[in-house]
């Protein structure tokens, strides 16, 4: 991406080919596009199939999930505030997996340091952050679908989704998918 954030979806191909050759374990992607593409599918899909979680931002619209989070291989990150409340402009749909905190985030920013923002950019690393303490852990034997003793894409997002905390409509919902990420539950249960 640019200085100003902006680039090509082949960039974005690039950098999630990038990842797969590197032996990632999991891949957020703080960017989206209204603009489905074949290739930028496929390369989730190929991180997906490389074992690799792909941590999506479902958007800022308030419209429908933005890809790559609406693909099925993305984990769809919508935003919360720190009541647990979607703000107006967090987008909405079928696709959203997880909420995370979103709204009035203090991060690291371009040049100056430190900014506080707001966006499903800023909820997306929270959701990548819980993967991660996820991989290191032990397998729950009640998760590993495929026996293998370690984590794979799916049973990653199955875990994350079924210790979220429910929030909206009980159950999933367009909103906040399975609710918000609780990455102690994932880790400690």
């Amino acid at each position: 991406m640019d200085r100003r954030g902006s680039g090509y979806l082949s960039d974005v191909i690039d950098g999630v080919d990038w990842a797969i050759g590197s032996g990632m374990n999991v891949i957020n992607l703080s960017l989206g596009c209204d603009c489905p593409s074949e290739s930028l599918h496929d390369a989730v899909a190929r991180a997906r199939d490389a074992g690799i979680v792909v941590v999506a931002a479902a958007g800022n619209s308030g419209g429908s999930v933005l890809y790559p989070a609406a693909y099925p291989e993305a984990i769809a990150v919508a935003a919360v505030d720190s009541s647990g409340i979607a703000p107006y402009w967090s987008s909405r749909g079928p696709e959203v997996d997880l909420a995370a905190p979103g709204k009035s985030i203090y991060s690291t920013y371009k040049r100056t340091g430190y900014a506080t923002l707001s966006g499903t950019s800023m909820a997306a690393p929270h959701v990548a952050g819980a993967t991660a303490l996820m991989l290191g852990a032990p397998v729950d034997p009640a998760y590993d679908a495929d026996a293998s003793g370690t984590w794979n894409p799916d049973e990653v997002q199955n875990k994350l989704q079924a210790t979220a905390t429910d929030l909206g409509i009980g159950g999933i919902d367009d909103i906040y998918g399975y609710g918000l990420v609780n990455a102690l539950a994932a880790f400690n249960q």
